[in-house]
């Protein structure tokens, strides 16, 4: 019986699997939070799930959940080549994807509030979000290690070198409801977004680097500048501050159940936010064009006579709207009960930033064993990622540890700091699957069409006796002679 079971978790891995693209997986990004149904958090990564261990969460202001998030996507740039006295790069330049970069993320729950009634679920979450990332073309990188040789008259464009930052609150109301009972859950939330501050800087869309045949390298840039952000003050009245941007979001999701398997999926953090007033700096003559001859260098060499020409640019300056997208995911995940204690599961999935895109690909183990609940989860990819979560407490008070990077067990190919921690109150009757509801009957009810009790709603006597008068009397005496 195991072995069948290992083969079908096998089968399954192979599945998904063959999902990814070709491109190497990165981050696993709450991976491993994703299979712990005991926790109730886990309905921010799929709008339909719904708590299992009781129906009212409460989460603790500030310290429901923070989540911090950062790292490299670039090969060899982990923590401990970066921390060596003497960093190899050599593997970073020798086969990066189209557009490699860094990012940092972190989420504080600032309010989170979720109750049960019966198969429909209504929560209430206010987290404020910080998302940062950057991008680096792949031939910018190969060109600074490798030298101008291999593209001697080729053209390197510069587009996606860039970088963003948004810091903003959410405010999100969620609805969940099984469509067929112990089946079929769907679930969505509508999100308010408020923007704090927003950085953007990009070279422009007709960017680009070239060698020419004379070794000379020529630049054709146009700058572009992007911010709006928090006063030096903050008001004392949160009441009256304006924020700089304001949007809306969605997220959506499903869990489908039978006896073997569970499948689930969701697109979260579709949106957009639109930015008041950003001062928006960009050259005078739009476009910047240099050709760099190269220059004999000596000690008295002034450098800033070979800059002279950039520095003679100016930029002007205005104040624009402009709308940016939330950086939003999309994955589908498949949970294979082993036994009451111990659940397979992989999720696969996507994603898409301003700059930087990529797959989400990762394996899971599971137990349920209280009252401290577990989660393993293992992911794919040329730095692979090893996680584990931990749930203190099923019921009442509920502390979870969570860390889909673990850098102790691969310190010299960690590229990411992945950390989630959070304190939270689970009360209330747990749901019961597949039970019907119990109904009081009356002991002594006779489904009968003359039954007098029936017909007027009273309840007859516990145990009645036959009445006397309708007992038949017999003619024969009691004692015949």
């Amino acid at each position: 019986m195991m072995l069948s079971q290992i083969k079908k978790v096998a089968a399954l891995a192979a599945w998904m699997l063959a999902l990814q693209p070709g491109y190497k997986a990165q981050a696993q990004h709450s991976a491993t939070m994703y299979f712990m149904r005991d926790l109730p958090a886990v309905n921010m990564l799929n709008p339909a799930f719904q708590p299992e261990a009781g129906s009212i969460y409460v989460g603790i202001p500030l310290l429901s959940s923070i989540y911090l998030d950062g790292g490299s996507t670039l090969g060899g740039m982990n923590i401990g080549n970066l921390l060596s006295g003497n960093p190899r790069l050599t593997s970073a330049a020798k086969n990066p994807a189209p557009y490699e970069g860094a990012y940092a993320n972190a989420d504080v729950n600032l309010l989170n509030v979720g109750v049960l009634l019966r198969d429909m679920y209504f929560t209430l979450d206010i987290t404020g979000r910080l998302r940062t990332e950057a991008a680096i073309p792949a031939d910018v990188i190969k060109l600074a290690w490798y030298g101008n040789a291999r593209y001697a008259g080729k053209t390197i464009p510069l587009n996606e070198l860039g970088a963003q930052n948004s810091l903003y609150a959410e405010i999100a109301l969620g609805f969940s409801k099984d469509v067929v009972r112990d089946r079929i859950t769907i679930g969505g939330k509508i999100k308010r977004l408020l923007g704090v501050g927003f950085a953007d800087a990009a070279l422009g869309r007709d960017a680009f680097l070239q060698t020419n045949p004379d070794w000379s390298t020529s630049v054709r840039v146009s700058p572009v500048f992007n911010a709006v952000g928090i006063p030096e003050t903050m008001p004392t009245d949160i009441c009256t501050y304006k924020f700089a941007g304001k949007g809306w979001g969605i997220d959506l999701g499903f869990e489908i159940k039978n006896e073997r398997f569970i499948v689930s999926g969701s697109v979260l953090n579709v949106g957009a936010i639109r930015w008041r007033n950003v001062n928006h700096k960009k050259l005078e003559n739009d476009v910047f064009e240099l050709t760099f001859r190269g220059a004999q260098l000596t000690e008295n060499t002034d450098l800033t006579k070979i800059l002279d020409t950039v520095k003679a640019e100016k930029f002007v300056s205005s104040t624009e709207n402009i709308l940016s997208w939330t950086p939003s995911t999309a994955t589908i995940g498949v949970a294979y009960p082993l036994n009451r204690r111990l659940t397979a599961g992989a999720l696969a999935g996507v994603a898409i930033g301003r700059y930087n895109s990529y797959p989400v690909f990762a394996l899971s183990l599971n137990t349920r064993k209280y009252p401290i609940n577990g989660s393993l989860s293992y992911s794919y990819g040329h730095s692979h990622n090893l996680g584990v979560g931990l749930l203190f407490g099923r019921r009442d008070a509920q502390l979870h540890v969570i860390c889909d990077n673990i850098l102790a067990a691969s310190y010299q190919t960690a590229q990411k700091i992945n950390l989630r921690v959070g304190l939270n109150l689970l009360l209330g009757a747990p749901r019961q699957y597949g039970e019907k509801k119990k109904t009081w009957s009356p002991l002594n009810t006779i489904d009968s069409p003359t039954n007098t009790y029936k017909t007027t709603g009273k309840q007859g006597p516990l145990n009645p006796l036959p009445s006397p008068a309708t007992q038949p009397t017999s003619k024969q005496p009691l004692n015949p002679q």
